[in-house]
């Protein structure tokens, strides 16, 4: 990666509000300016003051969280004594430049509703405390670090808030005005073409998939279970609490919580199109998909993401029936049936069946290899052997491949445009920043 590349991904991370550590415990940009924070039992200086925007400080230990964050998103494994030198310089030149903006805000009053910051704060714990196993392992994290469950949302808000500040500056100072018209696209285009990524090889695939079977017996058990607990949550139990004792997925130990999601991520149409029914704070009946019986609570909606939880009881399945039942309509394909027709008929894909099975062209290196390699050798138009995954078997036909080459300048619009105004971006927060550091006090206390 290039100096300005990596300059661009430092301001571009920054810029959507990496300015806090990600880490559970750590309080990143509040101490005093005047002072370092000490270690309690020995004296000792555990962190320290290392660059002053008038009344805020940027402490050592925020700075080297950042940076190896930084390090992790641009893949550098292993730097120089001189590269690692610059890096340092413009990761700390980023962290000040986001202070200077957080304070030039407040001063020009930009404000931040209390509900957003609390929202972020309550999702942001939601999904820690899922992370760290549950509840009683969370607090447990907390009591280590001489903590309270206030003083983290404290610090998180206090976070949340400086980085919606910086966006809505850095918005109304840099990125509004930034304006990119199609000649300049083409003209960029045509002057970068060769440093430009290239079209992936693509395959484009039919497919009809076949989801796994259940297993008769234990389907009738798993019936009477989840109609059992349907009746515990009949006579006002509580669904967390009926979730750890009964359900049989994962996510029991959290209350049967499944934490912020957007409903396209479960990739499970039937378990969507039934959350899709539900307000908030209604329970489902029972919901049958691969994985066994559903009841599903909505506890939550965020935007174009839902919290959930649900209780599932889990149903067997029936591998073999499930390879068979493919296989024999694989069979008849390749006697002579169409596969359009079959794939009508048979997927349970809801958004190809009805296209013929038509998945469209997927590039090469975004297939998993035991895809690749039932592909290898299936010339077009012929079926490939049967594929098996998580979800059941697949019957892929092999419609055509393409293979890698440079984008047109159609397809590569919109990527081309956002080179632009990254790159544009980049140097307007450098010039604005200038401008602040004229405006404000600054005081760098060390080199990095």
């Amino acid at each position: 990666m290039t100096d300005n590349r990596f300059r661009t991904f430092v301001s571009a991370v920054c810029a959507v509000g990496m300015i806090f550590t990600a880490v559970v415990f750590v309080v990143a940009g509040q101490a005093s300016a005047q002072e370092a924070v000490p270690k309690k039992d020995a004296g000792e200086i555990i962190d320290r003051v290392i660059a002053v925007v008038e009344d805020r400080a940027l402490l050592q230990s925020e700075f080297e969280m950042t940076y190896r964050q930084f390090l992790m998103g641009s893949g550098a494994e292993s730097l120089s004594a001189e590269e690692e030198k610059t890096r340092r310089e413009e990761v700390l030149d980023m962290l000040i430049g986001n202070l200077l903006m957080a304070v030039h805000a407040e001063k020009i009053g930009v404000e931040v509703r209390d509900e957003e910051v609390n929202a972020q704060v309550e999702r942001v714990l939601e999904q820690r405390i899922r992370e760290m196993g549950g509840i009683d392992a969370f607090n447990r994290e907390l009591e280590k670090a001489g903590m309270t469950l206030q003083q983290l949302k404290d610090t998180w808000s206090e976070n949340f808030r400086a980085n919606k500040l910086v966006e809505e500056v850095r918005y109304r100072e840099v990125y509004r005005s930034i304006k990119v018209t199609e000649e300049e696209i083409r003209e960029y285009y045509q002057g970068h073409i060769d440093e430009l990524p290239k079209r992936p090889p693509t395959v484009e695939l039919a497919q009809i998939l076949i989801m796994m079977r259940l297993n008769e017996a234990e389907d009738l058990n798993a019936m009477k279970k989840i109609s059992d607990v349907q009746e515990i949550l009949a006579t006002g139990a509580d669904f967390a609490g009926t979730a750890k004792e009964y359900s049989e997925g994962p996510s029991a130990k959290y209350g049967g919580s499944l934490g912020f999601m957007k409903l396209a991520d479960f990739g499970n149409p039937v378990f969507e199109a039934a959350v899709k029914k539900l307000l908030v704070g209604e329970v489902s009946d029972p919901v049958l998909t691969q994985h066994g019986y559903h009841i599903i609570k909505l506890e939550e909606v965020t935007g174009d993401e839902v919290l959930l939880r649900h209780i599932l009881i889990i149903v067997k399945r029936d591998v073999d029936a499930t390879r068979a039942f493919t296989e024999d309509i694989r069979d008849r394909i390749i006697a002579g049936a169409d596969f359009g027709e079959m794939a009508a008929l048979y997927s349970e894909d809801l958004e190809t069946k009805d296209d013929g099975g038509n998945v469209g062209e997927i590039p090469v290196p975004n297939l998993p290899e035991f895809f690749t390699g039932a592909l290898r050798g299936v010339a077009d138009g012929e079926i490939a052997p049967l594929i098996e995954d998580s979800r059941g078997f697949r019957i892929i036909k092999m419609l055509g491949r393409a293979e890698g080459r440079p984008y047109s300048l159609k397809e590569a619009r919109n990527g081309v445009r956002e080179l632009i105004e990254r790159e544009r971006a980049t140097v307007k927060s450098t010039d604005y920043i200038e401008k602040l550091k004229k405006i404000y006090y600054v005081d760098v206390k060390i080199e990095v």
